[in-house]
């Protein structure tokens, strides 16, 4: 067979096939290219409707106002409309503003936590667990505190941990705890702008320490002082009978 003929026999296949399924080939092709310009559009709407929340997420936070307790309320329902990262960063501004503004801590913990729920980031989270955890301490919601805290992953956050954890050992007057939780953040060249507060807190802990290994020192030798005391009674009374 020569190679002319074959190449013939082999055109004469192919307009067959095509004959025959060229209704499919066509549907292919349709469908490839609206499959193609519909990504194509849905990605340019994604773009375009990103662009839309950033901007009205900067603009929200511009019209926050410290002195209008209700300028935060837009960028609170902002944050309920956008489950996204704009949803958690509004959420984030918005909790600034009840704790600042205000003293709003219950609701500052409610905005946090709604939070939450719109992030995998590690590191978001366990920014928003501590965040939490400070508000929990400042609520007296101690074993929650510790609870939000063990929450929290990731070695580089540790120092900020303990700073909170020592706060909580003090209100509790674990002291010796809280001495150890202090040195512990102290250790951190990331706490540098946070030193000062810091030592001032362990200062004060340690002095606590001291004051409350002094009482029951105290309580300790009052207490064998008073069994002394008792115990001679009992022989004095017995060697009289």
């Amino acid at each position: 067979m020569s190679y002319q003929s074959s190449s013939e026999e082999q055109m004469w296949a192919l307009k067959e096939f095509l004959a025959k399924t060229w209704k499919i080939v066509v549907a292919i092709i349709v469908i490839g290219l609206l499959a193609y310009y519909g990504w194509s559009y849905y990605q340019s709407n994604q773009v375009k409707k990103s662009d839309e929340t950033s901007t009205r997420y900067s603009q929200l936070l511009t019209q926050l106002d410290e002195s209008k307790s209700d300028s935060v309320k837009e960028l609170v329902d902002f944050a309920k409309q956008n489950n996204n990262i704009y949803g958690v960063f509004a959420d984030l501004q918005s909790a600034k503003f009840y704790v600042e503004v205000l003293k709003d801590y219950a609701g500052a913990q409610s905005l946090l936590t709604d939070a939450l729920t719109k992030t995998k980031s590690e590191p978001l989270q366990s920014i928003i667990h501590i965040r939490i955890a400070r508000l929990q301490y400042q609520q007296g919601q101690y074993k929650e505190s510790f609870e939000s805290l063990d929450k929290v992953t990731g070695n580089a956050w540790i120092p900020y941990v303990n700073d909170v954890r020592g706060d909580v050992y003090v209100k509790l007057e674990r002291y010796a705890e809280a001495v150890d939780a202090y040195n512990v953040a102290l250790s951190s060249p990331s706490m540098v702008g946070s030193k000062e507060n810091i030592k001032m807190k362990l200062n004060q802990a340690e002095y606590l320490k001291a004051k409350q290994s002094t009482e029951t020192e105290k309580k300790s030798a009052d207490h064998e002082a008073e069994q002394g005391t008792q115990l001679k009674k009992a022989e004095a009374e017995e060697n009289k009978n």
